[in-house]
């Protein structure tokens, strides 16, 4: 019997549904306290499935003088039902060719949920900077925003990876830095603008490529980083970071 039932699900019937449909096939026209003894459901259940065997045409009833009966559709039933549901799915999946690319934007957006990863070390901010060149490479617009930490840049930041600057400009890839701080220069294909006022921030931030990295001191004075990739967040950043750009003249 739970083979049965087991078939009964595959054609989309809950279990318990499996089960009342079977139950009425063996036990001919019922009342729901007949069906419900024969389940072993409580009465509420089996009427709220007996009425839902109904919507999918494999339950009808009848009254007679006070009482109503339901009756089992024949099981030649079923196979309608499967032929709808092979029906319904080949519909689906033409539907799909529009709905997939809408989805898929959606999913590229990542508005709701963002995906972070954490990284701790010299190590772990080589892959950040990494990173950044192998997404600019996809990117149609070679170019991304920094927010310059003195404090974190001279705890080593580009000491995990020497090369960075040399291969960015090799890349064509362009960079717009905001620096707190008084200290910098530019090396290539950068544009660079000061926030003198404020100096030794513990967080250095990276906007690129549909990104937002972090690289901060850590308590220990480890330097940590965070790669948070959410559409969202990048645009957002970008355009904080573009509105103070033209407002430092």
């Amino acid at each position: 019997m739970e083979s049965h039932e087991s078939i009964l699900m595959e054609l989309g019937l809950g279990q318990k549904e499996a089960r009342v449909y079977i139950a009425l096939l063996k036990e001919g026209p019922s009342s729901v306290r007949q069906m419900a003894a024969a389940t072993g459901l409580n009465r509420g259940t089996v009427f709220d499935l007996l009425k839902s065997l109904q919507t999918n045409g494999l339950a009808r009833y009848y009254n007679e003088k006070t009482r109503q009966y339901f009756v089992a559709a024949p099981p030649e039933k079923l196979r309608e039902l499967a032929e709808e549901r092979s029906r319904a799915v080949v519909r689906a999946n033409a539907a799909l060719d529009n709905l997939v690319p809408e989805l898929e934007s959606l999913y590229d957006n990542g508005d709701k949920h963002p995906a972070a990863r954490m990284y701790e070390g010299l190590d772990g901010v080589r892959t950040i900077l990494e990173d950044i060149l192998e997404t600019m490479a996809t990117e149609p617009e070679k170019e991304y925003y920094v927010y310059s930490s003195s404090a974190v840049r001279d705890a080593g930041l580009y000491a995990s990876f020497p090369d960075y600057t040399a291969e960015r400009i090799a890349a064509g890839v362009a960079v717009k830095t905001i620096a707190l701080g008084s200290h910098g220069s530019t090396a290539g294909l950068d544009e660079r603008k000061w926030i003198k006022a404020i100096e030794g921030t513990p967080t250095y931030i990276l906007i690129y490529g549909g990104k937002v990295a972090y690289i901060f001191l850590a308590k220990t004075g480890e330097l940590m980083g965070l790669i948070m990739e959410n559409r969202g967040l990048f645009t957002t950043q970008k355009l904080l970071f573009m509105e103070l750009w033209n407002r430092l003249g």
